[in-house]
């Protein structure tokens, strides 16, 4: 019966909750400030600029595999690491039709219970596809997204000398000039 409450707890965590839960205090609204945004920028870039990875996608993660990598638009990646979620998942059935228990194969496998090592082989690669696909798309996807990040940010922050014709305003009249902008 406590398990049941743990659940009930982590899912209103996770999902019931209308915020998001943060280790870190956010200084600005994302929601209401717009940034000065390039006439180049695509919406796809824009995009992947205004993606934050928060604590709630770790959960999203434990429970959709690749929803990190398909959130930055690696949806290769994403079906890559759902597959290896599902075929540890089909470990843990097999092992389970076969009437073994994962915990007996692993923690209690002494001399009276008989577990053959194709067994243990079996149990222990299901819980390292289970455990290793969620690590990776956390991990991996939190560095690809910075990288991707970066990327934008370069190339749309490049120094640039922009020249121009405008008029120099003194009190009474205007002057013919030449502009010469730096920015950066």
């Amino acid at each position: 019966m406590q398990r049941f409450w743990v659940y009930i707890f982590l899912l209103n965590i996770f999902f019931v909750k209308g915020q998001d839960l943060d280790i870190y205090k956010k200084d600005v609204n994302s929601n209401f400030k717009f940034p000065a945004i390039p006439t180049e920028m695509t919406y796809g870039e824009f995009k992947i600029l205004s993606t934050n990875l928060r604590m709630q996608d770790i959960g999203i993660a434990m429970i959709f595999p690749g929803h990190v990598h398909f959130k930055i638009g690696e949806q290769k990646t994403g079906y890559y690491i759902a597959g290896a979620r599902v075929a540890g998942y089909a470990g843990l059935i097999y092992m389970s039709a076969k009437g073994q228990s994962i915990y007996k194969t692993i923690f209690e496998s002494s001399a009276s219970i008989e577990v053959s090592t194709g067994d243990q082989i079996i149990s222990y690669g299901s819980l390292l596809l289970i455990g290793g696909s969620f690590l990776y798309d956390w991990i991996h996807g939190k560095y690809i997204l910075e990288e991707k990040q970066n990327q934008i940010r370069y190339k749309y922050s490049k120094k640039r000398i922009k020249t121009g014709f405008s008029f120099i305003r003194s009190n009474q009249k205007l002057y013919p000039g030449i502009d010469f902008k730096y920015t950066f």
